[in-house]
């Protein structure tokens, strides 16, 4: 995977990569998101276009992010499609900077899409991590109140932002409210740190990783066997 990255013509710093909403594949998107700038440290146009492909198919009954911004709103616009909206959010992202998380607020209720999506504020904090210490974000009890007993279908993992291989406990962390099947998506998969991380779920016994997608700065996507 390193040698296919070489491969690309444009460098891997996601400062050098800005977009935005109008290379995005959905019009009514496009609209929602206009003047926010895409595929810096927020997910590309091309990035936000799979994961509406993917709700649309998996249509999740909820949704865990983990790293709010720009692809908050995408995944809340496009589950207004699937069925099954009550009174409790179905998208549960959550966000280590309060600032960051305010801005997503405020760019949900833009959109008019605020009912969608609990964006929690989840401080980082030294764990104990399938057996090994690790830093990461800190599950607040709002995560397991909001999903009131539904399952998560689908896992976004943008975040946290910190040292190379930080992301590796975000998927062991989301285990406990995932359904056996469920989907996870990890952006930046073409890093080294994330490309380490790839490795230790691998070896996860209860985690598959499919493979990356060579879109932007990397997807990489499995599933959670049980």
């Amino acid at each position: 995977m390193r040698s296919v990255r070489r491969l690309s013509t444009a460098p891997l710093d996601p400062r050098t990569r800005p977009a935005t909403s109008q290379r995005l594949r959905h019009e009514p998107l496009r609209a929602l998101l206009d003047g926010v700038e895409l595929g810096t440290w927020a997910l590309g146009p091309r990035s936000i276009d799979e994961l509406v492909d993917t709700v649309r198919q998996l249509r999740p009954a909820a949704v865990l992010e983990f790293g709010s911004g720009c692809s908050t709103v995408a995944l809340a616009w496009a589950m207004r499609d699937v069925p099954g909206a009550g009174t409790e959010p179905r998208i549960v992202s959550l966000e280590q900077d309060p600032t960051q998380a305010e801005r997503t607020r405020g760019l949900l209720d833009r959109a008019g899409l605020a009912d969608e999506v609990a964006v929690l504020h989840a401080p980082l904090a030294r764990q104990l991590v399938e057996g090994r210490e690790t830093e990461c974000y800190e599950i607040p009890a709002a995560v397991e109140r909001t999903l009131g007993g539904r399952r998560v279908d689908l896992v976004v993992i943008d975040g946290p932002a910190g040292p190379p291989g930080i992301r590796f406990a975000t998927l062991p962390l989301a285990r406990p409210f995932v359904r056996m099947g469920a989907r996870f998506v990890l952006d930046d998969a073409l890093r080294d740190g994330e490309l380490e991380v790839a490795r230790r779920w691998a070896a996860l016994p209860w985690a598959t990783v499919d493979g990356i997608r060579l879109i932007e700065k990397g997807l990489l996507t499995g599933s959670v066997r049980g």
